[in-house]
């Protein structure tokens, strides 16, 4: 009886001593040194050796060193950067050369990221990209079909992949490059190409792009190709069609709501809009333009080419 009352007391005082209450940086009790207990430093915490200066266990780089595989060194792979400095119309060769690899992991990795937006079959009918709670939309700018023309057959692949590095549309659709590795990036972009490809025939595994336009002397001729070449068909139908901004069709001369009142379409606004669009916004479009970068030339002939579109 008695030697039952000792082990009972041993055990109570042992769970006394081991459930202290308090807190301490004493290391605690482990009969059995294991991977737990060894003498290491670990990420975030405190330096307890006094090895380190700054009393900090984690390092940061050595300086002027930079980590193996992140040299960065390859614009094209990196970037999207051809050696013109310009967005590539060509894939990394490595792309090319496993292609249906590339197509298999896009598809995943699409599904993963694209599709909330641009939506399962690349149409932009993506759930993000429909009408929120109260009616009004979810997105500032909608996300594009992946197979409009403009995208399919006139936008280089380093174009897209400048969308999913750096994002378009003024951080309407934001970068991605911290979600998706450089690898992935490409992949996706393979998948949908390959898409594309399937859907339209004549679509071209790396377009041309729209060519550079070296306006002379301004006119409506040199306006519609600069409608192309600087992107005005991303977001200006000529045809009447609503799409982020006002369509051209019949724009010259109408009056226009905006936020500082009614206008009407002349020279004079068509240059502030132009160079300055958010001095003006017309009513029921997103404030989503950037200022262009355009010479007097180019405007004009694209202010003659918007004329001619009754």
């Amino acid at each position: 009886m008695k030697t039952s009352f000792k082990w009972a007391a041993f055990a109570a005082v042992s769970v006394l001593a081991g459930c202290r209450g308090w807190e301490t940086e004493e290391r605690p009790v482990h009969l059995i040194k294991n991977m737990d207990t060894q003498e290491k430093g670990k990420a975030y915490r405190r330096d307890s050796t006094g090895l380190f200066a700054d009393g900090r266990m984690m390092r940061p780089p050595v300086e002027g060193t930079v980590a193996q595989g992140q040299l960065g060194d390859d614009l094209l792979w990196e970037e999207g950067i051809d050696d013109a400095a310009q967005p590539s119309k060509a894939f990394p060769a490595d792309v090319k050369s496993k292609w249906d690899e590339n197509v298999a992991r896009g598809q995943n990795r699409y599904g993963i990221y694209c599709t909330p937006c641009h939506g399962p079959t690349l149409d932009g009918k993506g759930t993000v990209a429909g009408l929120a709670l109260d009616g009004g939309p979810r997105l500032t700018v909608a996300p594009p079909s992946l197979h409009l023309e403009r995208i399919a057959k006139d936008m280089v692949v380093g174009k897209m992949y400048s969308a999913i590095r750096n994002g378009v549309n003024d951080g309407n659709m934001p970068s991605y490059a911290s979600q998706i590795p450089v690898a992935d990036r490409w992949a996706i972009l393979a998948y949908v190409k390959s898409e594309q490809m399937k859907k339209d025939p004549s679509v071209q595994q790396e377009p041309g792009g729209v060519a550079v336009v070296e306006v002379k002397t301004a006119s409506a001729e040199a306006g519609a190709a600069l409608y192309k070449s600087k992107g005005c068909n991303a977001c200006h139908s000529i045809d009447g069609a609503k799409i982020v901004g006002p369509t051209f069709k019949g724009l010259w001369g109408r009056s226009e709501d905006t936020s500082a009142g009614a206008v009407t379409v002349d020279d004079a606004y068509f240059k502030e809009s132009v160079l300055q669009p958010m001095a003006k916004i017309v009513t029921g479009y997103p404030p989503a333009m950037p200022p262009q970068q355009v010479t007097d030339l180019e405007l004009q002939s694209l202010a003659l080419y918007v004329q001619t579109l009754k």
